[in-house]
């Protein structure tokens, strides 16, 4: 366990001083591959929304609609499933986000 554990932190350790190949550990020679960002930009600026417009335009994660009641029975509610319903689709951050692949490692003393 504590061989993986050193390799992990030389691998952090040396992925801040990359120059672009691969480094090598000085402890006992071995090449160490260093995990590359394979995306564009390390920020995301938008996020796919979870929400959904009804025919109305109202916008809510889930829709219900009330079944009357007959005879004594009491007035039921069901969710509406993909009746009329859209998706929100893109919504835009107010401040842009670390995409979560990008290989750092934040800290704050």
């Amino acid at each position: 366990m504590g061989q993986t554990g050193s390799r992990v932190v030389g691998k952090l350790a040396n992925s801040f001083s990359f120059n672009g190949t691969s480094e090598t550990n000085g402890l006992d020679g071995t090449t160490l591959s260093i995990p590359k960002f394979r995306g564009g930009t390390p920020l995301v600026y938008t996020r796919r929304g979870s929400m959904y417009f009804d025919e109305d335009g109202d916008l809510a994660h889930e829709f219900y609609e009330e079944i009357p009641s007959r005879r004594g029975i009491p007035a039921r509610m069901r969710k509406i499933t993909k009746k009329h319903l859209r998706p929100q689709g893109e919504v835009k951050y107010s401040n842009p986000r670390l995409h979560v692949d990008f290989p750092i490692i934040l800290y704050q003393g």
